[in-house]
């Protein structure tokens, strides 16, 4: 897996955050990579979280507005969709969770993709029994490279180069 190339996205003021990393993604024909960083203001959130560490899931929704600070971002773009996380902050404390429709942006907001090469990621939906949270069907990352692809369980890992001087 190597780096492509870097974007880096201005999200003006009023614009949806989320609709503008999809918008960005669709035009520039980005399939995968990652959301190295963003950072800003919002003047509307809408996060979702899990509530309870059982499978099946329950998710929690959350909106509020006012003056929010945006202090962290990450996540992945896997097959041209955004799944992307944040850390948000206001006078009464900091919290996040997962990006949801809604997040408007206030003065400043800017994002930043790293665009991947060399491996093909994918999610794909799997069924899951785990002792003490239960069983259900969940999405998992899932990357090929040529001649290698990923099991259940197995993380990407870069091939090791072998070293000339032994």
């Amino acid at each position: 897996m190597a780096l492509k190339r870097v974007h880096i996205l201005r999200v003006d003021p009023g614009e949806d955050l989320l609709a503008s990393i999809e918008g960005f993604v669709q035009e520039a024909g980005i399939r995968q990579a990652v959301v190295l960083g963003g950072y800003g203001t919002l003047a509307a959130y809408h996060l979702h979280w899990v509530t309870h560490n059982r499978i099946p899931t329950e998710n929690h929704f959350r909106r509020g507005e006012g003056g929010i600070e945006i202090l962290a971002m990450n996540g992945l773009v896997v097959e041209g969709q955004p799944h992307v996380h944040v850390a948000l902050a206001t006078p009464d404390g900091a919290f996040g969770g997962h990006l949801e429709p809604g997040c408007i942006a206030y003065v400043l907001c800017e994002v930043f993709l790293g665009e991947v090469a060399g491996v093909a990621l994918s999610r794909r939906r799997v069924d899951v029994a785990v002792e003490g949270m239960g069983q259900g069907t969940i999405s998992r990352l899932t990357f090929e490279e040529a001649g290698r692809s990923s099991r259940p369980g197995q993380r990407w890992e870069p091939k090791q180069e072998e070293d000339d001087d032994n």
